[in-house]
C-alpha cells in the first residue's frame, strides 16, 4: 500500500492512527523545504525515526550534550573515515561511549524528531509498505497513542511559549548580573543551554545545537529568561540580517525559491509573492537588498498585507525565507512608526 499527500490537507495524527489501526509495516517519509523525517512502522507501532537535519551531525550533538569531548570527536571522525563506518560504531569501538549510552541518545533523538514533525505546518508525506529489519532498530517500539497525546499537549503549550518568544531569529544573551551564576541553581538542561549562549546565536541556532525538539528548547529558554539568567535581544540589526540573507541565498536557485513560495500557499499574482521574488532577485549584495526591502515595504499600505506577512513569518520553516520575511516585516513596522 502506498499513500501520499500534503500536511495541508491530511492531518499527521490521523495518518498515524490509520496505520496503527491497520497494523501496517513500512516507512513514512515527511519532507519540508529544508528537512526530512522518516518514521519506521512495525505492525502499526512506531519503532524508530530519523531526521535529515540531525543525521549528519550526530557526533557534534554528542559533544553538545556532554557525552564526548570535541577532541574525542575529531579523532573518531578521522578513524571513521579510514574505516568507512559510522561515527557511533567508532566511538563504541574506541571505548569513548557505551552501546547503552549511544542507543539511549539515538532513541532520544528519534523521539525529539517525532515531536518536532507534528509542529510542521506544511510538507509532503509518502507512506510505503516495507519489511522492517528489527535487528537494526535500537530499543523497543514507541507507544504511538502516547506520542500522539504528548504531541498534542506540546503543540498547545508551545503556542503559549511562542507568545513570550515570538521570533526564533532573536538573539540570546547572558545577563551580566554577578549574582546570576552564584545564587541560581540550574538543572542539567538549563546548564547545557546556558553554556551555548554567547550573545550572537539566535533562538533557532541554539535549539538546533542542542538537538532538542522545539518544545523542549523553548521551555528551557523561557525558564532561563524567567530566572533572569538570559535575555532576548531584538532580531539582528537589519544590515546584519541583510548580509545573512545574501549568504543564505547563495546556494538557492530560482526553482527552489519558487517551490518555497508555493509551500507557503502564496498565489502567483499576490503582492507579497511578487515582493519576495524581487527581493530574491536583488539579494546579490546586502546594500542592494536593503534598498529593495525599503521599496517593497513602502508599497505595503493595506493592513491585510501586513497581517499576511506576520502570518507567513510564523509559518515559514526555511531559514532563507524566514530571514527575508523578517527583513520585510521589520521595515514595514518601522514605516508604521514614522
Amino acid at each position: 500500500m502506498a499513500i501520499q499527500g500534503s500536511l495541508d490537507t491530511f492531518d499527521l495524527s490521523n495518518l498515524l492512527q490509520m496505520i496503527k489501526y491497520e497494523r501496517k509495516s513500512g516507512r513514512l517519509t515527511i519532507s519540508s523545504e529544508s528537512n526530512q523525517v522518516q518514521i519506521l512502522m512495525q505492525e502499526g507501532d512506531i519503532v524508530f525515526a530519523t531526521e535529515s537535519r540531525k543525521s549528519n551531525r550526530i557526533g557534534q550533538l554528542l559533544v553538545n550534550n556532554g557525552l564526548i569531548s570535541a577532541q574525542t570527536l575529531e579523532a573518531a571522525l578521522t578513524a571513521s573515515r579510514e574505516k568507512n563506518q559510522g561515527i557511533g560504531k567508532t566511538l563504541v569501538e574506541q571505548g569513548k561511549i557505551t552501546v547503552a549510552e549511544l542507543n539511549g541518545f539515538l532513541l532520544q533523538q528519534a523521539e525529539n524528531s517525532l515531536y518536532n514533525v507534528f509542529l510542521w505546518q506544511t510538507g509532503q508525506f509518502v507512506y510505503k509498505d516495507e519489511s522492517i529489519d528489527l535487528k537494526r532498530i535500537v530499543g523497543s517500539a514507541f507507544n504511538t497513542m502516547n506520542i500522539l497525546l504528548e504531541a498534542s499537549r506540546r503543540i498547545d503549550e508551545l503556542a503559549a511559549l511562542k507568545k513570550q518568544i515570538p521570533d526564533d531569529q532573536s538573539v540570546l544573551k547572558p545577563c551580566d548580573h554577578e549574582q546570576t551564576s552564584q545564587n541560581l541553581e540550574f538543572n542539567t538542561d538549563e546548564s547545557m543551554l546556558l553554556s551555548m549562549i554567547n550573545g550572537q546565536s539566535t533562538v533557532r541556532q541554539v535549539i538546533d545545537e542542542t538537538g532538542w525538539d522545539d518544545f523542549t528548547g523553548y521551555r528551557v529558554i523561557h525558564s532561563l529568561v524567567s530566572a533572569g539568567a538570559i535575555e532576548i535581544l531584538q532580531s539582528l540589526p537589519m544590515n546584519e540580517s541583510a548580509a545573512r540573507a545574501v549568504e543564505q541565498l547563495r546556494g538557492v536557485d530560482a526553482r527552489q525559491f519558487r517551490q518555497t513560495l508555493d509551500s507557503l500557499a502564496l498565489p502567483r499574482s499576490s503582492i507579497l509573492r511578487l515582493a519576495l521574488t524581487r527581493l530574491f532577485r536583488d539579494a546579490a549584495d546586502p546594500d542592494i537588498l536593503m534598498e529593495s526591502v525599503g521599496n517593497e515595504a513602502r508599497k505595503m499600505n493595506d493592513p491585510s498585507e501586513k497581517a499576511q506577512l506576520e502570518s507567513l513569518l510564523e509559518q515559514s520553516r526555511t531559514s532563507f525565507m524566514k530571514t527575508l520575511l523578517n527583513l520585510l516585516w521589520q521595515e514595514a513596522c518601522n514605516n508604521c512608526r514614522q
